[in-house]
């Protein structure tokens, strides 16, 4: 579920967003009546301001970089956000961080006030939108590096994950341990590293000459509780999975859920899961230094900061199959 955003907020109160800005900053002179409906709306619809740009004033020029991801509440998330704070701190920089939710409408909103408020640069996990003329919009003002995913035909740097060979790695290890039928639960399809990863299973399959079944194949998957069902339906008739491959850590923890209730499943996802070493099952993970993913990011943005004019960089960082769980 996304996150609702200021303009909803002020859809739902009858008033402009300039005027939920104004009561989100507790500004004079606003009506009790307007306020009263602002703040019932917020309420209603759970509406949280963005902290990291009610903090930096308008025109500040603070030795300020932002990092804008999904949701800071994801291990993957967190650990880019120490990689990127430790290089900013190297650079006596202070990294904010905000969060979209996977909501175009509060990421554009986010990095336009950024902007404004003159942050010296941005790493920016984007959403799944086409995001050609937001950096068009951006970019001659302020550096901006892309983490994790790569917007089409958007000329800028970017750090992101072997999606493609990590996912074919551990689909061919499936198949490697006799399973056939190798389904694939994925999250948002437009996302560059989920479409990335289900090509890489798809060249798995291809490779040890298995038909793609669509029937395998099940996308949409936001939530451990999404993953969970979704499995559950494709480990059972008609379908009848024998092995599942996870394109995220969430997902895959949906997939352990669901796999409980069956026997001899085959298991591989994307990212480590924490805590996984406990099942009494057998886990194949594809894993990388998300730590390192957020120093590589910083360091190209400081670059950037300090007037390199280089052709645009994308580092491809490698992944690594593990073994998790244990046997029976």
């Amino acid at each position: 579920m996304r996150q609702p955003t200021m303009r909803d907020v002020a859809k739902a109160a009858g008033v402009s967003p300039a005027t939920v800005s104004r009561v989100v900053n507790d500004e004079r002179y606003i009506r009790p009546e307007t306020r009263a409906a602002v703040e019932r709306a917020i309420a209603e619809l759970g509406f949280h301001r963005n902290e990291i740009a009610r903090t930096l004033r308008p025109g500040q020029a603070a030795n300020t970089v932002a990092l804008v991801i999904e949701d800071p509440g994801n291990p993957f998330w967190s650990a880019i956000i120490r990689g990127a704070e430790q290089i900013a701190r190297r650079h006596r920089h202070m990294l904010v961080v905000g969060s979209t939710g996977q909501d175009y409408d509060q990421e554009r909103d986010l990095l336009r006030d950024l902007v404004r408020r003159r942050v010296d640069g941005l790493l920016v996990v984007p959403t799944a939108h086409d995001h050609v003329d937001l950096h068009h919009e951006l970019a001659g003002r302020v550096p901006m590096v892309f983490i994790d995913r790569v917007p089409p035909g958007v000329p800028a740097d970017s750090v992101v994950l072997d999606s493609f060979g990590g996912a074919q790695r551990a689909a061919a290890h499936l198949i490697s341990a006799g399973y056939r039928r190798i389904a694939y639960l994925g999250g948002d399809p437009a996302v560059h590293t989920g479409a990335a990863r289900q090509a890489g299973y798809r060249q798995a399959l291809a490779d040890a000459g298995l038909p793609c079944d669509p029937a395998l194949i099940s996308l949409g998957n936001h939530t451990v509780e999404d993953a969970a069902r979704s499995a559950a339906a494709l480990l059972t008739a008609p379908v009848n999975a024998d092995a599942v491959f996870a394109d995220n850590n969430r997902i895959c923890v949906g997939v352990l859920h669901a796999a409980a209730a069956h026997g001899e499943v085959g298991i591989a996802g994307f990212d480590d899961v924490e805590l996984v070493d406990l099942l009494p099952r057998p886990v194949a993970l594809i894993t990388y230094d998300a730590v390192e993913l957020g120093r590589q990011a910083a360091t190209l943005l400081f670059d950037r900061i300090g007037g390199s004019t280089a052709d645009v960089r994308r580092l491809v960082l490698p992944t690594t199959l593990v073994h998790r769980g244990r046997r029976s």
